[in-house]
């Protein structure tokens, strides 16, 4: 923190009050005087953090504006204690996407934006970044080295293995090579190596291995997207699975590069960064940093700063990623742009790729949007003229589509929720030294523990959910609050020890399969199997040696992953989607189903996608499996166009949640009443509640929610922000509630 000496104690002028943002749940902010401590002439920039004093405590705050009025007499407001830095801790570019998110997400301004900080700078550590980056001197003085480390033989060797490694080289780019920063510091002191504060060249793509031949298609979607321009421009690239989207990001990277640019790359899980950080330092020796929520705070505070610095020519994360500073950043690429995982369920509920594109756009760079299933708000983007269209219809190189094949399984008693085709195809592709995958996204044994006398299902205390059998380690546990208790013997409630487990989980089918092909590796991969930081790692580089194994997981397993060796899919229980209670249940069936089979034949080899199900005749189902993706997208784009929902409309939804029922529904009906006097709640609007939520009791707390849905986003924003103050004005102590804009999930 700045605390200046004594002797520059000078009071600013009486007419200066700092308005800052502080993590409150108040959707406003908050009146200081200024520091005592600093020198009249300091100047107090907008985004810096300072520490004021809220009630009893110290808290960290961000500085929004400095004014000369105040509706609140001076001698009644606090001064903020002190300064923690001098100099903006976010730059004024994602200092102003920060305060649009927080409108346009009606969330209060300082939770915001101290979210979008690493957790070490949301306290009051100052932001001083520690150098991981060195510089190796010219190989011109090679015969120097040499003389100089005569004596030094360890220091010698060092000095050899450093020589792999580009003339600037990071910790990361270090630790391959098997060296620590410790072992550095006889050659800093040498002066053969110097560190580095600041990046010295402007980026530039320095290839580790040539760029791929582009077929015509890949060419004209690399053309489409104009990473050489330095404009706007939002690219939706559509490829079907194994089509090539991978190269045309990275031949993309490469011209920003050339431009002297940064590229930041956005991955929907922790589970696809390996495979994307491996491609990337495949093809490229530049400085990559990688920013995910399973680092620790202080690695990643020193990656967020090494990028805010400029020492990361290509920065790989997770949607928070989205927030961290790269100065002149040239290319988005958000890989998988359809996926779920890029909304944030809780806190700041933002989006991430649409964040993404407001990004791009406010710093006019070109932004690409991957998948080959895109969301149906993309495409319909795509209707309207908003976004580029670059569509990939085939795989590249030999490979060819997988084909469909519909495996009814009515009337047939399953083994591990295996049908008896099913099996005679794994056998079949075993045999050919091939590799299986089997989607079924349930974890546990059995998904209810059920009484086979009385008909009770094990429930958990705090949901109103069943709880999830387990055998590894035995268990029955609620998936929704955490909740986990030992395996009982006998029913609650009538005593009885004849107890069922109903269902098939990944560890029954796992059982099962161990048992139908005791030879054969079962690589079971599900958030279960795959707790540890290198446990899936190691599972991923088990599978890619290609020898002959069945996959068994969930949904993790299916996104985004090249399994050359893989030749047959199964999909094991499609059936519950077909019936969501969610308007977005069947794209989410769809988007499931062709990037689950698209694991299939992604090398020389013909792939086939095997679908159980007792719903073969469903429109969705043969739609999906006759005519593909693209059809579908038509046909439920024209279906959400008459029915009237997104992305035709414009949605957003209040929960409120409390330990009585009672609490949490007056709460939303106090809002639904007041919409009455609101002029924008004309006919238009669409109020739909208080209704439970889908789980009424969660967590101990039950759940209610009011939906609302307009045609237009600007009245339905103005609504939202009245119904937010009024809520606040209440203050509903034992309610918690919450707005979520443009929700993904209706729950």
């Amino acid at each position: 923190m700045v605390c200046l000496s004594a002797k520059f104690k000078i009071m600013l002028s009486q007419n200066q009050y700092l308005q800052v943002a502080l993590g409150t749940s108040r959707r406003r902010s908050f009146t200081y005087l200024p520091p005592v401590t600093i020198p009249q002439y300091q100047a107090l920039i907008p985004g810096i953090r300072l520490q004021v004093p809220l009630g009893n405590r110290q808290v960290v705050g961000i500085l929004l504006k400095v004014s000369n009025h105040c509706d609140i007499v001076a001698t009644k407001l606090k001064a903020a204690t002190a300064l923690i830095d001098l100099q903006p801790v976010l730059p004024e570019g994602l200092f102003q996407l920060g305060l649009w998110a927080c409108r346009y997400y009606q969330y209060p301004v300082g939770d915001g934006l101290l979210h979008m900080l690493p957790t070490k700078l949301r306290q009051a550590q100052r932001n001083q970044p520690v150098s991981s980056h060195w510089q190796r001197l010219d190989d011109s003085i090679a015969l120097t080295a040499a003389a100089i480390l005569q004596r030094s033989p360890k220091q010698a060797a060092i000095w050899h293995q450093l020589k792999e490694l580009p003339v600037i080289f990071n910790q990361q780019q270090l630790k391959r090579v098997g060296l620590t920063p410790g072992a550095l510091k006889g050659l800093l002191q040498k002066g053969l190596l110097k560190t580095l504060l600041q990046p010295t060249t402007a980026p530039e793509p320095k290839l580790a291995q040539d760029a791929l031949v582009l077929n015509p298609e890949q060419t004209r979607a690399l053309q489409c997207i104009s990473p050489m321009s330095q404009h706007f421009r939002c690219t939706l690239l559509q490829g079907v699975t194994g089509s090539g989207k991978t190269e045309i990001y990275l031949q993309a990277i490469t011209q920003c590069l050339s431009q002297g640019r940064r590229a930041l790359i956005l991955v929907p899980e922790i589970g696809l960064t390996p495979q994307t950080l491996q491609q990337l330092q495949a093809r490229f020796d530049n400085t990559i940093i990688c920013l995910h929520s399973g680092l620790t705070d202080k690695q990643r505070l020193d990656g967020w700063q090494q990028a805010n610095l400029g020492f990361a020519d290509i920065v790989v994360g997770t949607r928070s990623a989205i927030f961290t500073p790269i100065p002149q950043l040239g290319l988005i690429v958000v890989d998988e742009e359809h996926d779920l995982a890029y909304k944030q369920q809780d806190g700041l509920r933002y989006h991430a790729r649409d964040l993404a594109v407001k990004r791009a756009y406010d710093e006019a760079i070109p932004i690409i949007l991957g998948s080959a299933t895109p969301a149906l708000e993309s495409l319909a983007n795509v209707e309207r003229g908003r976004f580029q269209h670059a569509v990939l219809p085939k795989r590249a190189g030999p490979a060819q589509q997988q084909r469909y094949q519909i495996i009814d399984v009515c009337n047939e008693v399953l083994s591990g929720g295996l049908s008896t085709e099913l099996l005679l195809h794994i056998e079949q592709h075993l045999r050919a030294n091939q590799q299986v995958l089997l989607f079924l996204n349930r974890r546990g044994f059995a998904p209810s523990l059920q009484c086979h006398n009385c008909g009770l299902t094990i429930t958990c205390p705090q949901c109103d959910a069943s709880l999830t059998l387990h055998q590894e380690p035995a268990r029955l546990h609620c998936h929704h609050c955490d909740h986990k208790q030992a395996v009982i013997c006998q029913c609650p409630y009538c005593h009885n020890q004849n107890l069922q487990a109903i269902g098939v989980g990944t560890e029954r089918c796992e059982a099962q399969l161990n048992k139908q092909f005791p030879t054969v590796p079962v690589l079971r991969i599900d958030s279960d199997s795959t707790r540890g930081k290198h446990k899936l790692p190691q599972l991923l580089a088990e599978i890619l040696t290609g020898q002959p194994c069945i996959l068994l997981g969930t949904q993790m397993l299916t996104k985004g992953h090249h399994f050359p060796s893989v030749t047959l899919v199964g999909l094991l229980d499609l059936d519950a989607s077909l019936f969501s209670t969610d308007f977005r249940g069947p794209e989410r069936l769809a988007q499931q189903v062709v990037q689950a089979a698209g694991r299939a034949g992604r090398a020389n080899q013909p792939g086939l996608a095997l679908l159980q199900t007792r719903q073969g005749e469903h429109p969705y189902i043969q739609i999906l499996t006759q005519r593909g993706y693209a059809e579908f997208a038509c046909y439920e784009l024209q279906r959400r166009r008459q029915a009237q929902l997104p992305p035709y409309t414009h949605m957003a939804i209040f929960r409120a949640e409390a330990k009585l029922a009672q609490s949490a529904e007056q709460c939303l009906t106090h809002l639904q009443k007041a919409l009455d006097d609101l002029p924008e709640a004309g006919e238009q609007l669409r109020a739909i509640g208080p209704i439970p939520a889908s789980m009424l009791r969660r967590n101990g707390r039950y759940r209610y929610q009011l939906l609302l849905q307009h045609p237009q986003r600007q009245a339905l924003q103005t609504i939202c922000s009245k119904l937010c103050l009024l809520a606040e004005q209440k203050q509903l102590h034992k309610v918690r509630w919450s707005l979520d804009i443009d929700p993904q999930e209706i729950m």
